[in-house]
C-alpha cells in the first residue's frame, strides 16, 4: 500500500525543485525553459493525485492511520506528526489534488511569456503541499500548519504581480485578516487543551472525548468551554472561507493571475473552514447556541454576496462574490449538522467554480486582459469552446436540473428546512438567494456571450479561443459541473457520498437529529430549487438580454471607497478593530514605553544616585574625610555668617 507521507511529498518536492529554477533563472534575460518547468509542475500534483486515487480504491472503512514521528514532546504537551486518511480526506484530496492538477496543466498556457513562470509554479505547488497536509494531518495543531501554509500562499500567489502596488495591498489584505482568523483558531486548541490536555488535539482522541463526556452525562461540565472553543473555531473558518465578518479579503483576491483565483475559490483555501465545521462535527453537534450561529452567519453570507454580485462589472469579481455566496451555503449545511450535504456542495462547486474561473481566463485572455463585462459581448460565436464550458457551469451553479448544483444545492436546502422551525425561515431566505444567484450569473453570461461586441474594433480582430493547455482543463472541469452531481443521486441509486461521509459525520448528524423532523417528498424540494434557477433565469433575460448596455468607461471597479459592496464590512474592521488597537499600541508606546518607563527610570535613578551618595560618605580614606569635613565646616561658618551669628 502507498505510504500516506508520499501525497504531499510529490508537491513539496516540485516546489524545491522550480523554486530553486526560478532563481537560477532570475538573473536571465530570456528565463527558464517554460515547457521543462511546465512539465514539472504538472507531474508532481498529477503524482499525488494518482497516489490518491490508489489508496481510495483500497481504503478500509476504518480509514489509514500513519503517525511518522514525535513532533512536539515536552512536559505536559506531546503532538505527533501524523495523517489520517479516510471518507472525508479521502473526498477532498480527490479534488485537490485532480483539480489542483487540471488548473496547473491550465497555467501553463495562460502564464506563457511570464518572467516569474517558474517562481508562480513554485507556489503553486507549495499552495498543494499546503492544502494536503490541512486536510491530510490527524490533528488540530498539524492541520493548523497547512492552515497557515495555504495563508502564505495565498498572499505570495494574490500579490504575484508585485509591480502594481494594488496587488500588494490585495494581497496584504488577504494575508492580515486571515490571522485574525487564526487567533480564533488558535485560542480554540489553547479552549480545548485546557479541559482535556494535549492529547485532545488528536481528532480521534477528540471524538472518543465527546463520547464519554455524552455518555457520562456530564454535558453541563465541558459545554460552556466547549462552546468558546465552537465559536473561536468558527472565528477562524470566517477568515479562511470568507464569511461574515471577514469576508472583505475575498473579492480583492481576484489581483492575481486568473488561474490563482480559481485554486483558492473552488478547491483549496476557502474550503478549509467548511472542512474544519465537518472534521469537528462531533464537537459542534453538542453546541446548539453555535451551531444556530453558524446558520445565521451562513444565510446573510450568501444573501449579502448575491445581492453585491448583481452590481459588479468585473467578471472575476462577479465570480468572487458567487463563491462567498456558495460557501454561505455549505455554512447553512453545517449549521444544521448536514455536514455530508455541506461537503458534497464543496466538491461540485469546485468542479462549476473552476470551469467558470477558469473560462472567465480564457475571454481575459482572448480580450488581451479585458475584464470588464460592458466592454464584451458576442463572444458565443468567436470562443464557442470557452462558451460551451462556462454554459454548462452557469448550468450546474443555478441548479438546473441534471447538472451537479441542482443536487447539491437543494439537498443543503431540503436538510434546513427538514431541520425544524427556524431551518424553514432560512429555507426561504436560500430559496430567495438562489433565484438572485441565477440572476446575477445569467447577467454574467448574456454580457458575454450573446449580443454584439462592444469593445474597440482593434480588439475584436484579435480575439481567439484559448490554446489547448487551457481548453483540455475547462472541458474536463465542464464535464464535472455536469456530472459530478451523480454521486449522490438518490433517485437512481448513488450515495457514494453518503456511504463514505457516514463513518466520519455520521455519528455528528446523530447527535442533532431534531426531535420533531419536518419529513416533506423531496421532489418538492427539487421543483421549488428548479422553479428558482428558471425565474433567475427568466428574470436576468428580461432585463439584459435586449438591454442597451452603456459605454464602459474607465475600470470596472467602482470608484471610491463607499461605493465597493465589502464597504461597511471595512468600516467594521477599521472602527471596532484597527483604531481600538492602534489607540491600544499607542498607550503602550507612549504612556507606558516612554513615560512610565521614564519615570521608572529616573526614580530608580535617584534611589542609585542617593545610595552610592550614602555609601561614599561610608569609605575608609582618610583624605577623603578629610575633605568633606573641610566642606563641612566651610558650610556650617557660611550658614553661621549668613544668619548673623545666630543658630
Amino acid at each position: 500500500m502507498i505510504s500516506l507521507w508520499l501525497i504531499p511529498l510529490f508537491p513539496l518536492l516540485g516546489c524545491i525543485l522550480l523554486g530553486a529554477i526560478a532563481v537560477i533563472s532570475s538573473g536571465s534575460k530570456k528565463g527558464s525553459a517554460e515547457g521543462f518547468v511546465g512539465a514539472l509542475a504538472v507531474l508532481f500534483p498529477a503524482l499525488s493525485f494518482l497516489s490518491v486515487a490508489l489508496l481510495a480504491l483500497d481504503m478500509p472503512e476504518a480509514g489509514i492511520r500513519e503517525t511518522l514521528c514525535n513532533w512536539i514532546d515536552i512536559p505536559m504537551f506531546r503532538v505527533e506528526f501524523g495523517f489520517l486518511f479516510d471518507g472525508l480526506s479521502r473526498i477532498m484530496l480527490l479534488f485537490v489534488t485532480g483539480i489542483g492538477t487540471l488548473i496547473t496543466l491550465y497555467s501553463t498556457g495562460y502564464m506563457h511569456g511570464d518572467r516569474g513562470f517558474a517562481r508562480y509554479f513554485a507556489y503553486i505547488n507549495l499552495f498543494l503541499f499546503s492544502m494536503i497536509v490541512l486536510v491530510l494531518s490527524d490533528n488540530l495543531l498539524l492541520t493548523f500548519l497547512g492552515w497557515e501554509g495555504v495563508g502564505l500562499c495565498s498572499y505570495l500567489l494574490i500579490g504575484f504581480w508585485n509591480k502594481d502596488l494594488n496587488n500588494c495591498k490585495a494581497a496584504n489584505k488577504a494575508f492580515i485578516v486571515n490571522r485574525v482568523g487564526d487567533i480564533g483558531f488558535l485560542l480554540g486548541m489553547l479552549c480545548l487543551v485546557t479541559i482535556g490536555g494535549s492529547a485532545i488535539l488528536n481528532y480521534d482522541a477528540l471524538l472518543n472525548f465527546i463520547q464519554m463526556v455524552i455518555n457520562g452525562n456530564h454535558l453541563e461540565l465541558v459545554v460552556p468551554v466547549l462552546s468558546v472553543a465552537g465559536v473561536l473555531f468558527f472565528i477562524g473558518c470566517t477568515g479562511k472561507s470568507a464569511q461574515i465578518p471577514l469576508l472583505t479579503w475575498l473579492p480583492d483576491a481576484m489581483a492575481g493571475p486568473t488561474p490563482v483565483s480559481a485554486l483558492i475559490h473552488a478547491a483549496t483555501m476557502v474550503t478549509s473552514g467548511v472542512y474544519l465545521l465537518a472534521r469537528l462535527g462531533s464537537m459542534f453537534a453538542i453546541l446548539p447556541v453555535v451551531l444556530n450561529i453558524i446558520l445565521v452567519v451562513g444565510m446573510l453570507t450568501a444573501f449579502w454576496a448575491a445581492v453585491a454580485g448583481l452590481f459588479q462589472n468585473d467578471i472575476k469579481k462577479v465570480l468572487a462574490y458567487s463563491t462567498i455566496s456558495q460557501l454561505g451555503y455549505m455554512f447553512m449545511a453545517s449549521g444544521v449538522c448536514a455536514f455530508d450535504a455541506s461537503i458534497f456542495h464543496v466538491f461540485t462547486h469546485a468542479f462549476f467554480k473552476a470551469a467558470l474561473f477558469l473560462g472567465a481566463g480564457a475571454v481575459i485572455h482572448a480580450l488581451a486582459g479585458e475584464q470588464d463585462m460592458r466592454k464584451m459581448g458576442g463572444l458565443l460565436k468567436k470562443t464557442p469552446v470557452t462558451a460551451c464550458v462556462m454554459i454548462f457551469a452557469f448550468l450546474a451553479i443555478v441548479g438546473f436540473p441534471g447538472f451537479s448544483g441542482f443536487w447539491s444545492k437543494d439537498l443543503i436546502l431540503e436538510k434546513i428546512y427538514m431541520s425544524g422551525t427556524m431551518g424553514h425561515a432560512v429555507y426561504v431566505v436560500g430559496l430567495i438567494t438562489a433565484v438572485i444567484t441565477a440572476v446575477y450569473m445569467g447577467r454574467l453570461i448574456i454580457l458575454t456571450f450573446f449580443g454584439s461586441y462592444r469593445g474597440s474594433k482593434e480588439s475584436e480582430e484579435h480575439i481567439h479561443e484559448a490554446p489547448a493547455s487551457m481548453l483540455i482543463p475547462m472541458v474536463i472541469l465542464a464535464v464535472g459541473a455536469v456530472f459530478a452531481g451523480y454521486f449522490w443521486a438518490d433517485s437512481i441509486g448513488i450515495k457514494f457520498f453518503a456511504e463514505s461521509l457516514a463513518p466520519v459525520v455520521g455519528a455528528a448528524q446523530a447527535y442533532n437529529t431534531p426531535a420533531v423532523a419536518v419529513h416533506l417528498n423531496p421532489m418538492i424540494f427539487a421543483a421549488l430549487g428548479t422553479i428558482a434557477a428558471l425565474l433567475g433565469m427568466f428574470i436576468a433575460y428580461k432585463i439584459y438580454a435586449n438591454a442597451r448596455i452603456p459605454a464602459a468607461k474607465g475600470s470596472s471597479a467602482p470608484e471610491g471607497g463607499k461605493a465597493t459592496w465589502t464597504f461597511l464590512f471595512d468600516s467594521l474592521h477599521k472602527y471596532v478593530g484597527i483604531i481600538p488597537v492602534n489607540a491600544l499600541a499607542w498607550i503602550c508606546d507612549v504612556v507606558v514605553d516612554k513615560i512610565l518607563a521614564a519615570a521608572q527610570w529616573t526614580v530608580g535613578a535617584i534611589v542609585t544616585i542617593l545610595g552610592d551618595g550614602a555609601a561614599s560618605f561610608q569609605v575608609r580614606k582618610v583624605r577623603l574625610q578629610i575633605a568633606l569635613s573641610i566642606v563641612g565646616l566651610v558650610a556650617l561658618v557660611a550658614i553661621v555668617l549668613l544668619t548673623g551669628g545666630s543658630l
